[in-house]
Order: structure tokens, then C-alpha cells, then sequence
């Protein structure tokens, strides 16, 4: 499973059942030490991701500010660092921020945040290396949420511990538990996988509960579905019948119930496209799945390229994941903090891949450039993988594709210390001007609009060199920048500052085109304001220019 914090949840015990897909970043990647690593299941995290190997060796990379890897240190790793502790796991559960191992005896482990009390130490210290979990339960399933954790006893007795504001331990309260307490109802399952702030499972018979969101003991999912897994993810859930039919239910506002909707569902839907699954895992705002024959198929957010299909355009029905690459599971992670996240997934040969966000180097190829394409092989190249562009889209590496597509266009001159109305005519902002970038025919985009109020917006930016391009904005509030030179840098968009003269006078101006994010929606901010020398002082007072390009998904 994965919780909307990227925790993909599902239990990835030695026996589970419940679908979690590993999925892994493109593949051209330059080999590492890590090249021999040969893993049997990976876990994609919020803003991390961890594997073991055959032999039982933990391995995890990524963020690491909170002890999320496990190595004894804070320091985030671009490529997999060894667990420390010499603990031999059978499964690892990646959460939010903390995360899980299992050993074969049934010990539970942890590591990572705890001030909820998800690692179930009976504290809530934050460790960076594995702690026993306490109570003495010998558990055959184990999955890391966003803020708590749950598992399955070798009886089928579900227990839970951490976070507990929505019911999601399933103990019949709304109390945080910083070691494991039984889940109510008497209910005896095969698995169980930990969402955001739900949690689901699922019996040996095939039989659905879920609790959580306000419920604070197990309630059956309705319907007469007989499910061979489910997956808890963000605001969704997953399950796949014995027969490989998929379903979801809970949000749609992305597309993550796959069904060619975006309307949320109170019971499970079919997932659309009658494909076969043998497993589905549900991420943040994302889910994939994986096909007996190994293909991969992902839908949902796609803000950073988590699906893997070459494109960030979001989907509500499953798409293929790119390249030639076929997986044993797929995982998707994410985080409750952003739309963005990251996917990964493991071959029948041990072979780890991730895509998507790869800002604190969760796709394990010893970078942090975001994956947006095809997947990568963590540590290493493993042969080259090409992937198809939809029509009209510039090439994927561009970074100026990002800017490409129909906005709605929100337009701001700002004065004193407040924003001014829309400036496009349009005094209703649920209904502003709507306006579209082409793509880049010669190494520039740009867009100009007439408002209907008289104003007049301009803004081109195209290439100079390398990771260096420049900016032109004009407006008619008195904004005019002619190539301000602005530097790319993944994950923050395009900024520069120079000085010139205004009235006469040097005056610092700061210019940049920055990525802005919203849970329905996402897109671009142009900014060009005075930032130091002339009018400084009281640069509030001046005009500067504001256009937000911003689209739903």
C-alpha cells in the first residue's frame, strides 16, 4: 500500500498477499557498487525507498533528515546505504518517514520518525538505526503507513501502533499508541496494508475491512467482492480479485481509481481497460499494477513522471509504463506534502528500477534529477530503454515542455503589501481567461495575451546554454525585463537576477519561473520584481509583475 505521504503500506511480508509493486526510476544510469545488489522486494517510501536482498540485507536511499534509512546517520544517499544493525529481514515496508523490517522469526523492526509512535518502541525518539518493536508479537505481515504501522500476527490477529486522529489503529479509539495494540472486531486476517489515515485488510477467504477515517474499528467494504489482495493508499484503496480484476474506491480527484473518472467512489469500481492484474499497489495519488506476464500499468497523479510513461500527464485509466522492462511488483510511494512523488519496482532477476521525483535521490541512481520518462536502473545501467512521446510534445529532457499545454491565466500588478485583481477583464477568479503554450519549435516558448480590460502580457522564455535560458516579460502595468538570464534547476523552475537601470537609477531585478502546487491542481508562477538598490526600500509600492498559469488535474 502506500499512504498519501508515499508510504505505499503494503505489507511486504514473506508470505503477504497484499499487492505492493516495486517500480524503479529510467534506465542510463552510471554503475555504482550497488551494481551487484540482487533484491527480492522494494518499498517506495514518501521521500524514500528501501530493499532486501536474498541474503536478508536491508538497503534503503533517499531522505534521510529523520533516520528513514537507517544507517545510523542523517545524511540522505543517492544510491542504496546498508541498514545497520546486521538484522537479516525477510520484507521492508518503506512509510512516510519511518520504516519497517520484518524477520523471518517474525520480529518486527523499525527505524525513522516516531513522534506518533509508529516505530512501536513504546517511545516517541526518533532513531536512525532499527528498534525492536515491542509486545512480543511474532508477525507474518508488517506495513509502514504514513504515520503508523500494522501487521499481522502469525494467528491473523491485526494489530496497529501510531498515529490514531482518525481511527486508523482500528483499537476503537482516536489515542496514539506508541507499541502495538490489537485491531477490534475479532476479525482474523491474511494481510493488512496501512494507508494515510486508514487502514485495510483482507482475509483468507477474500473478504475486505477497512477502518480508519473516522472509523475507528473494521467495517466490511461493501459489495460481494472476494479479493486476493487490497492496498491502502493517500485518500484510496485497491484490491485485485483472484481472477486478476482490479478495483478501487475513496478519492478520484486525480484519476487514481483508474476507472476514466474523476468522480470519488463510496464502493470499489472496476478499474478501466480490462487488463489482468496479478497485483495493485496504491500510492499517494497514484496507482500501478503489474500483469502476470510482468507488464506494468500505472495511473493517476503524474506530476513528476511517477507513472512512467514518458509524459506528467495525468491519467484516469491505466497506462503502460515504458520500456521493455517487465517486473515481478510494482510500488508506488509519495508524500501528503505534494502531488509529486516517485514509483518503483523490482524484476524476477533482482533487479530494482525507480521513476519519478528524485529531489532527495529516492530513485536510487546517484542523482537527484527527476525521472520523468522511462525507468532507471538503481546504481547501475542495465541496457537502454526508449519510451514514445505523445504527439506534440517537445522531448522529455526538455525542461521548457514542462511549460507546454492550455492554462487558465491569473495575472497580478501588486501594490502596498496586497494583490491586485485579476488584470485579464475578469473579476471572477473561478472563472479566469484560459490560454495555451505551444510547444517549443525553436528552443522557445512563449505566450501573449489581450485582455479584455485593455492590458497587454507577454512572456518568452527560451534557450541560451546548457541548464542557462532567457527571460522576457512585458506588461502594460510598466513591466518590461528583455532577456534577464535565468537558470534552470529541477524542481525549482527557471531563476536569474541582474541589475539595470529604472528611471534613471541601478536597481536589482529578481525574475523566475517557479513550479506552484495545489492538491486539485498545479502549474506555473512568472515573477519579475525589484529585489535590492533603487526603490528597494519601498519596492512594495512599485508594480511588478505576477502571472499564474495554473491548470486541474
Amino acid at each position: 500500500m502506500l499512504t498519501r505521504c508515499s508510504t505505499l503500506c503494503v505489507a511486504l511480508g514473506a508470505t503477504m498477499a497484499v499487492g505492493i509493486l516495486p517500480h524503479c526510476a529510467r534506465a542510463a544510469i552510471v554503475p555504482t557498487q550497488t551494481d551487484s545488489l540482487t533484491f527480492t522486494a522494494v518499498s517506495a517510501g514518501g521521500r524514500h525507498t528501501c530493499g532486501v536482498t536474498a541474503a536478508g540485507a536491508a538497503y534503503c536511499w533517499g531522505d534521510n533528515d529523520i533516520g528513514a534509512l537507517g544507517d545510523g546517520t542523517d545524511t540522505s544517499r543517492l544510491r542504496p546505504a546498508r541498514v545497520a544493525g546486521g538484522v537479516r529481514f525477510a520484507a521492508v515496508s518503506a512509510g512516510a518517514y519511518h520504516t519497517c523490517g520484518l524477520e523471518a522469526t517474525g520480529a518486527a523492526y523499525c527505524w525513522g520518525r516516531n513522534g506518533l509512535g509508529q516505530l512501536g518502541d513504546g517511545t516517541e525518539t526518533d532513531r536512525n538505526t532499527p528498534v525492536l518493536v515491542a509486545g512480543g508479537v511474532s508477525f507474518a505481515v508488517l506495513s509502514a503507513g504514513g504515520f503508523h504501522t500494522c501487521g499481522v500476527a502469525v494467528a491473523g490477529d491485526a494489530y496497529c501502533w501510531g498515529m490514531n486522529g482518525g481511527g486508523q489503529l482500528g483499537d476503537g479509539t482516536t489515542t496514539n499508541r506508541s507499541s502495538p495494540v490489537r485491531v477490534a472486531g475479532g476479525v482474523r486476517f491474511a494481510a493488512v496494508s496501512a494507508g494515510e489515515f486508514h487502514t485495510c485488510g483482507v482475509t483468507a477467504t477474500g473478504a475486505a475491512h477497512c477502518w480508519g477515517a473516522n472509523a475507528s474499528s473494521p467495517v466490511p467494504v461493501g459489495g460481494s467482492l472476494s479479493f486476493a489482495a487490497v492496498s491502502a493508499g493517500s485518500r484510496h484503496t485497491c484490491g485485485v480479485t483472484a481472477a486478476g480484476a482490479a478495483f478501487c474506491w475513496g478519492d478520484n480527484a486525480l484519476g487514481e481509481l483508474g476507472d476514466g473518472t474523476r468522480t470519488s467512489q463510496s464502493s470499489p469500481v472496476r478499474v478501466a481497460g480490462d487488463v489482468r492484474f496479478a497485483a495493485v499497489s496504491a500510492g499517494s495519488f497514484d496507482t500501478c499494477g503489474v500483469t502476470a506476464d510482468g507488464a506494468a500499468y500505472c495511473w493517476g497523479a503524474n506530476f513528476r513522471g511517477q507513472l512512467g510513461d514518458g509524459t506528467i500527464t495525468g491519467r484516469s485509466r491505466p497506462v503502460r509504463v515504458a520500456g521493455s522492462v517487465t517486473f515481478a511488483a510494482v510500488h508506488p510511494g509519495g508524500s501528503q506534502q505534494g502531488l509529486a512523488s516517485h514509483t518503483c519496482g523490482v524484476t524476477a532477476a533482482g533487479a530494482a528500477y525507480c521513476w519519478g521525483l528524485n529531489a532527495r535521490g529516492q530513485v536510487g541512481d546517484g542523482t537527484t534529477t527527476d525521472r520523468e520518462v522511462i525507468p532507471d536502473l538503481v546504481g547501475g545501467v542495465a541496457g537502454t530503454v526508449t519510451a514514445e512521446l505523445e504527439p506534440g510534445l517537445a522531448p522529455p529532457g526538455d525542461p521548457l515542455s514542462k511549460l507546454v499545454g492550455d492554462w487558465d491565466l491569473f495575472a497580478f500588478v501588486t501594490g502596498g503589501l496586497t494583490y491586485g485583481d485579476s488584470e485579464c477583464g475578469k473579476t471572477d477568479r473561478s472563472d479566469p481567461p484560459h490560454v495555451s503554450i505551444a510547444p517549443p519549435s525553436d528552443g522557445s516558448v512563449s505566450l501573449a495575451v489581450a485582455c479584455d480590460n485593455g492590458s497587454e502580457y507577454s512572456f518568452r522564455l527560451r534557450h541560451h546554454s546548457a541548464k542557462a535560458y532567457v527571460l522576457t516579460v512585458k506588461s502594460v502595468a510598466g513591466i518590461s525585463v528583455q532577456d534577464l538570464p535565468v537558470t534552470y534547476v529541477d524542481g525549482e523552475g527557471w531563476r536569474g537576477r541582474r541589475d539595470q537601470q529604472v528611471d534613471g537609477k541601478k536597481q536589482s531585478i529578481t525574475a523566475m519561473v517557479a513550479p506552484i502546487e495545489g492538491r486539485l491542481w498545479h502549474g506555473w508562477k512568472i515573477v519579475v520584481l525589484p529585489t535590492a538598490g533603487i526603490g528597494h526600500e519601498g519596492y512594495l509600492e512599485k508594480p511588478f509583475f505576477r502571472a499564474d498559469l495554473t491548470r486541474r488535474k
